[in-house]
């Protein structure tokens, strides 16, 4: 304790490092798109598949576009070429009219249509010959549920913007309308053909490699999977998009089974090198269960870490949480004691706290500072500089100081966005990994690589015992990892006896799953309460315990 009195004191003397200027992730190329427009990752997203070139190195958002350039984008998103299939060629183009071939293979797929012989190609396109594009090209079927009070269904573009609205594609306007006359945007044209392409078109219903089915709805998919016994849900790769069929093997981050460790004020055990010991390996001697270990805190006392209202932490409170981490009887040292004794290396992960978005921010000498993104990024700043201090004085032998764990489980806020992509930075600078665990609902988790993280694990939170669909969670969560190339937190809680059965029950649908998708080798974590394998030890000759440690033995690798 008393190297961290000392440092304790460096860090009185004042706050320093600041965070890098570049973005963890690259802008977009347009000067009239920068990071902080509402639609960035959407327009970002299509200039990364050449769908977007712009002008002069702008987007021009609020420009109207032309039927050309809204056919040259389809084209362009859609790798449509030209067959000659049509004798029907528009009067008013010519072959080395830039577009051509792109517009000759949307009249021939019946995404455009030409009036009097002419395509028009320099007149706005509306919303009306915009559904028809979308409709057509991607095959959308209505369902003729559709009410715009402009839009009746004796419209004879009625079928094309029920389709695009039964996709959600459209919601039309607040007020009830289609506007189905009105001119189109470049920006949103662009949104109408991101949001198309930001999930797959299809889905495949698998079974021992076998594709069963073929649907384009993802809920469908899970509901047909549920009726086999193996069966597993896939993206079907497009034009624009290639999906794995694995979850992401993540290997920036060092990541093969991970365990998330807590070692805040919610903790009531003490760590010995006995607790870790069968998480490392469940042999005692050989084998590896879990080769790296994620340390975070969700409360400290008086409040939490979190991204919500018991959140007031300032430094001293984020001093206090160090400290926990780093003391002898801490987590880490008595994992390095473990490792040591069974002659292994395992990673190490530390959690930043969430700084809080409300009240002043209050340093070590007790000066109160206005609440702002800078304040925010400054905590953070110093609360890094202070783990690496720590570390150095700590010189575990058998420890690797891999990265950070962002504690925050969402993207809600567009501030957050900002931030992260900053704090990413810092400790890339730093050559540490950066990674987080989003909830199953997290806003923007699709965007997890632009905030610069180096691996995300999505969470099912399929694990409480009153839920009755805890196989469509699990489901739903090993595709959207697939999509995302994300990883996947498995979760058991911290049952008592009387949930144990019930608990072994849920756990082994998570295992059992976890094989269905081969999950093992590729990049996984896992939620287990504050110390539920510590649990499942000491308690080894009560049946389910047992049982659910050699489920958790099946993850273990050579």
């Amino acid at each position: 304790m008393k190297k961290l009195a000392v440092l304790l004191m460096g860090g009185l003397m004042g706050i320093s490092s600041l965070f890098a200027t570049q973005a963890a992730a690259a802008e977009t190329e347009f000067s009239d798109m920068t990071r902080s427009h509402w639609a960035y990752h959407e327009i970002k997203f299509l200039t990364e598949k050449e769908v977007i070139r712009g002008v002069s190195g702008k987007f021009l958002p609020n420009e109207t576009i032309t039927r050309l350039d809204a056919a040259v984008m389809m084209g362009r998103a859609m790798n449509l070429t030209a067959q000659g299939e049509t004798t029907t060629v528009p009067a008013d183009m010519f072959v080395t009219t830039r577009g051509y071939q792109e517009v000759l293979a949307s009249i021939e797929r019946g995404m455009f249509t030409l009036d009097n012989g002419q395509f028009m190609p320099s007149e706005p396109l509306t919303r009306k010959d915009m559904a028809r594009a979308l409709a057509v090209g991607f095959e959308y079927e209505g369902k003729g549920q559709s009410k715009f009070t402009d839009a009746p269904q004796s419209s004879p573009y009625y079928p094309y913007i029920d389709a695009i609205a039964a996709n959600d594609v459209t919601t039309g306007y607040s007020d009830g309308t289609f506007r189905p006359d009105m001119p189109v945007n470049r920006l949103q044209f662009s949104i109408f053909l991101a949001r198309i392409y930001s999930k797959p078109l299809e889905y495949s219903v698998k079974q021992d490699g076998i594709t069963l089915h073929t649907v384009r709805d993802s809920e469908e998919a899970i509901s047909l999977a549920m009726t086999y016994p193996k069966a597993t849900v896939h993206p079907v790769s497009n034009s624009m998009v290639t999906y794995s069929e694995q979850t992401g093997a993540l290997n920036e981050t060092g990541i093969r089974n991970g365990a998330l460790i807590y070692n805040g004020a919610e903790r009531n055990l003490t760590f010995t090198p006995e607790f870790f010991r069968p998480y490392i390996t469940p042999n005692g001697s050989w084998g590896t269960l879990f080769e790296s270990f994620i340390f975070l805190g969700r409360s400290y006392p008086g409040g939490e870490f979190g991204a919500h209202a018991k959140n007031n932490a300032n430094y001293s409170d984020w001093w206090w949480y160090l400290s926990q981490t780093f003391d002898e009887a801490g987590g880490l040292n008595n994992l390095n004691e473990a490792a040591k004794g069974l002659s292994k290396t395992v990673n190490v992960y530390i959690a930043i706290p969430y700084p809080k978005m409300g009240g002043s921010i209050v340093d070590l000498e007790g000066n109160e500072h206005p609440n702002s993104i800078s304040e925010r990024e400054k905590i953070v700043s110093w609360y890094i500089d202070q783990t690496e201090m720590l570390w150095d004085v700590a010189a575990y032998e058998n420890l690797n100081f891999k990265g950070y764990y962002w504690l925050s489980e969402t993207m809600g806020h567009r501030e957050d966005e900002k931030m992260i992509t900053r704090i990413a930075d810092e400790i890339h600078e730093r050559d540490r990994a950066f990674i987080y665990s989003p909830h199953a609902t997290s806003s923007n988790f699709e965007h997890w690589k632009n905030y610069g993280f180096d691996g995300a694990y999505l969470q099912p939170n399929a694990f409480r015992l009153k839920l009755t669909d805890t196989e469509a969670r699990l489901h739903r969560a090993f595709l959207q990892a697939q999509i995302y190339g994300s990883g996947i937190n498995l979760e058991i809680d911290q049952y008592g006896p009387h949930q144990m059965e019930a608990g072994l029950q849920n756990f082994r649908q998570y295992i059992e799953m976890a094989h269905r998708y081969e999950l093992p080798g590729q990049s996984l974590i896992v939620y287990q309460g504050v110390g539920m394998v510590d649990r499942m030890v000491k308690y080894w000759n009560q049946p389910a315990y047992y049982q659910a440690y050699q489920l958790f033995s099946s993850l273990a690798y050579q």
